[in-house]
């Protein structure tokens, strides 16, 4: 009995260091294709409170989000964000560069329907993308059929991308 505790206390305490959440796995594996050159540094981004209403502009006035990590490596910025497609989180990186989207990836999809975000045919449209006063995009992304809820939550997560962009950047865009 007295090894079973022992066993059992051991299992908690080093389990959590050997197994990673399918997120923690989807973001190393993408900051790590995005690492090539082995220069890729952490930071945080506190929004202020007065800042907020900028993020609540495309992700909706109940975001209450305030930290957010990102990643920088040369003049590349990438942030990796969060929004509900139907039901469920939809996770994508997006790679900013001279304050416009160079690339969108998804790096996880736990929806049933509306996969088809995730192909390259669809992600291409965020290329060359920034933000107007408004903070609508300055091109129209078309719409999949059967993945409209999907097709606009990657349009929110663009759009808070480049507007937190913009604010780690002392507003320069």
């Amino acid at each position: 009995m007295k090894y079973f505790i022992y066993f059992i206390i051991s299992f908690i305490i080093f389990l959590p260091k050997i197994t990673h959440s399918k997120l923690e796995l989807a973001e190393e594996k993408f900051l790590e294709k995005m690492n090539a050159n082995g220069n890729i540094q952490k930071n945080r981004l506190i929004v202020k409170k007065d800042q907020l209403g900028k993020i609540q502009i495309p992700m909706g006035h109940k975001y209450k989000k305030r930290i957010f990590t990102y990643w920088t490596s040369d003049q590349q910025t990438i942030w990796i964000l969060n929004s509900i497609g139907k039901y469920k989180p939809i996770t994508a990186a997006f790679v900013v560069e001279e304050c416009k989207i160079k690339s969108a990836n998804v790096l996880i999809y736990r929806e049933q329907h509306g996969y088809e975000i995730k192909y390259k045919a669809f992600l291409s449209q965020f290329t060359n993308v920034d933000i107007n006063d408004k903070y609508d995009l300055n091109k129209k992304i078309d719409n999949i059929s059967g993945a409209t809820l999907s097709v606009n939550s990657m349009d929110r997560m663009a759009r808070a991308a480049l507007i937190l962009n913009n604010l780690a950047n002392d507003n320069k865009c």
